[in-house]
């Protein structure tokens, strides 16, 4: 083999050599594109997941507070109900009361 041909060698192996850099940084640059691109969808799955939730979580909480207002109005509902029975009833107290403090007052006169 002779000094032309080992430098050729050489060279064709330098070429082939930055080629195949070139292609890795290549490749590289390209993983890293596509890592960059899956990580923006992932993040962007996980916002719409949590907009997803935060919206069930807003419903069941107004679902849940309609309730308990239904149920408190049931309760003041059937209070007032029997605050009104009672208020009746002692009217007719307060009345015969003073019938009979009326009746009293007139047979003492």
């Amino acid at each position: 083999m002779e000094k032309t041909e080992i430098f050729e060698k050489i060279k064709r192996a330098e070429l082939e050599t930055e080629d195949k850099i070139k292609k890795a940084e290549e490749f590289k640059k390209n993983k890293i594109f596509e890592a960059k691109i899956q990580a923006r969808k992932i993040i962007e799955d996980a916002e719409n997941e949590a907009i997803r939730i935060r919206n069930e979580m807003l419903e069941k909480a107004k679902k849940d507070i309609e309730t308990q207002k239904q149920d408190i109005r049931r309760v003041k509902s059937k209070e007032i109900e029997e605050v009104e029975v009672k208020g009746k009833s002692n009217i007719w107290k307060a009345v015969d009361y003073l019938y009979n403090e009326f009746v009293r007052a007139v047979e003492h006169a």
